[in-house]
């Protein structure tokens, strides 16, 4: 193991995170708020820690980068980014530690959890920090995903390699540095031109910039407290529901489009099931507010707003964003239980949402068909093909593996919350939707509340999930494991 390597590639992950706190401090200067002190200061000690351990850990001789140092570095940058992005919270507002590291690492994770319970009253700086932890941690995943992933055999990039049209780094580039900055291009035109869209639609530009940011990321933060429901337009939903829809596709498949070759969503297996379900559970979900008549549609104006409702939440929840417009904890417990099983399967791979992937579902299925029809016909010699193409066994395992950590993961952070004695309905959500990356969940922590009532104890385990379930869990769970820091 190359601690040098190590503590080098973080000190340099230090430096980058207190230059990305200058766009809040110059924010809150041009707003002259008293909160710019709190974020130089905080903007001033991140990357001075960084200076300081570049220094300490830098050698003229090359940087020896192993598998080893790979998961180290993933696993410690996303901790190290929720404690240190705690700063400017800590310098400027009365959180406690917990309560500032939670809402950091809910930021960098994508989850949108909060425990803010007038985000109005913040200062301008600070929202536009809540903003860009999402926008850092989005992208990030993505450039995960492309590096680390396929290191770790969970089903990540080999999915990608299991389908012939499906999108690998090789067919966009042969550099992987070449296939990250087109990522970054085509993140930052989402970003862009949805800006552009509010802003046409009547939002204000700080309310537009970050609203964008957290719908590209799937993050879910807004600047109001009754998020996404404070802007009552329909012009403004209907776009952040575009927006989100495509933020929670593989960007290789959007990048394919820019070059002028759409085909690629036609022939991509998990593009098809990603927007099947959606349409599916809108149709339910619509069918299911009129016939039970929380929204009457007497008239065309009803028909309308019934449909937005319903397509804003199914689509935020599937695409783990959580932006909400109506409290579904008042909906009819078929439409909680539908938005259950979304904040499970959550987005696709390659992209910035969250939740277990609609690949590693289809892959699931492909195999429970196939185990089906072996015993069926037990001579016949088959395997579980994707698009034509046979999946390869290394997948499976990983992807089987994988459910199988997901699962208990998620039932031991259950049984942990229901230790502290809150309600089931409460203690699964929570634990599904931090582990998802979702936001908001039902019960007490449903859209129109928050995390705040939750104890310490909750509220830790719940930070834990959000880091496990953002960077596909092996790569923090690994740094943990004894033999992971042998020598051999």
């Amino acid at each position: 193991m190359h601690i040098r390597t190590i503590f080098f590639i973080l000190s340099v992950f230090l430096i980058c995170l207190g230059l990305a706190m200058l766009f809040p401090l110059f924010t809150s200067l041009y707003y002259q708020e008293e909160a710019f002190k709190g974020l130089s200061f905080s903007a001033a000690t991140v990357a001075l820690s960084g200076i300081t351990l570049a220094a300490i850990s830098y050698r003229k001789k090359n940087l020896i980068l192993t598998n080893k140092e790979s998961f180290a570095v993933v696993g410690f940058c996303w901790i190290i980014a929720s404690l240190a992005g705690s700063l400017p919270y800590l310098f400027t507002t009365n959180l406690s530690v917990i309560d500032a590291i939670f809402e950091t690492a809910s930021g960098f994770t994508t989850t949108g959890s909060t425990i803010l319970t007038d985000i109005e009253s913040l200062p301008k700086g600070v929202l536009l920090w809540r903003s860009l932890t999402h926008w850092m941690g989005g992208m990030g995943i993505i450039l995960l995903s492309l590096t680390i992933l396929p290191m770790l055999g969970i089903g990540g990039m080999q999915l990608y390699a299991a389908e012939a049209p499906g999108p690998t780094p090789d067919k966009l580039t042969p550099h992987i540095q070449d296939t990250a900055l087109l990522l970054w291009k085509v993140y930052i035109i989402l970003a862009f031109t949805e800006t552009v869209a509010l802003c046409i639609a009547g939002m204000d530009l700080f309310d537009a910039i970050n609203h964008s940011l957290a719908t590209v990321s799937t993050g879910g933060f807004s600047t109001k407290n009754a998020s996404l429901a404070a802007f009552n337009s329909p012009f403004i939903q209907w776009i952040v529901i575009f927006f989100m829809l495509i933020s929670g596709i593989n960007f290789t498949l959007h990048y394919r489009l820019i070059l002028k070759h759409p085909s690629g969503y036609k022939s991509n297996a998990e593009y098809k099931s990603y927007i099947l379900i959606i349409f599916l559970s809108v149709l339910f979900t619509f069918l299911g507010l009129t016939l039970y008549h929380n929204y009457p549609i007497k008239s065309l104006s009803e028909v309308e707003k019934a449909l937005r409702v319903a397509t804003f939440q199914i689509v935020s929840i599937c695409t783990t964003t959580g932006f909400i417009t109506a409290d579904y904890n008042l909906w009819p417990q078929f439409i909680q239980g539908i938005i259950l099983v979304l904040m499970f399967i959550g987005g696709c791979t390659g992209s910035t949402s969250g939740g277990f992937k609609n690949m590693r579902i289809l892959v699931l299925a492909k195999v429970a068909y196939q185990e089906t029809f072996r015993l069926l016909h037990p001579r016949s010699v088959s395997f579980p093909k994707l698009e034509g193409k046979t999946i390869p066994k290394e997948v499976i395992t990983g992807v089987v593996g994988y459910f199988l950590i997901y699962i208990f993961i998620l039932a031991l952070t259950t049984f942990l919350l229901l230790l502290d004695n809150y309600p089931i309905k409460t203690s699964f959500s929570a634990a599904l939707t931090c582990l998802s990356n979702i936001g908001p969940g039902l019960g007490s922590i449903g859209p129109v509340n928050n995390f705040s009532h939750l104890s310490t104890y909750a509220k830790t385990f719940l930070t834990l999930c959000m880091l496990l379930g953002r960077i596909e869990i092996y790569a923090i769970l690994i740094i943990f494991i004894p033999s992971f820091w042998r020598k051999y």
